[in-house]
């Protein structure tokens, strides 16, 4: 068994449009050892993962004692086929 891309975390929407941005990946070997990697995002990468996800984009996660966003749920992105 090769390495397996679990997730795929991308970076919110910058305002320099155009620039190929790092993506952290997940990722899991053989022996089952999990990383996280900075990656340039492409197809192959893409259509490896499990999961695609934008931070930030999800439904807020909030405290319920202090109603403080403590985090996002994950929302997966919608992966052109091909």
């Amino acid at each position: 068994m090769q390495q397996e891309v679990i997730a795929l975390l991308f970076p919110e929407t910058s305002a320099a449009e155009g620039t190929t941005q790092l993506v952290t990946a997940l990722m899991r070997d053989a022996q089952g050892i999990m990383e996280l990697r900075k990656l340039r995002p492409d197809s192959t990468l893409l259509r490896a993962a499990r999961i695609a996800g934008r931070m930030k984009s999800g439904k807020p996660i909030v405290d319920p004692h202090t109603r403080e966003v403590i985090g996002y749920e994950l929302e997966p992105l919608a992966l052109p086929a091909g």
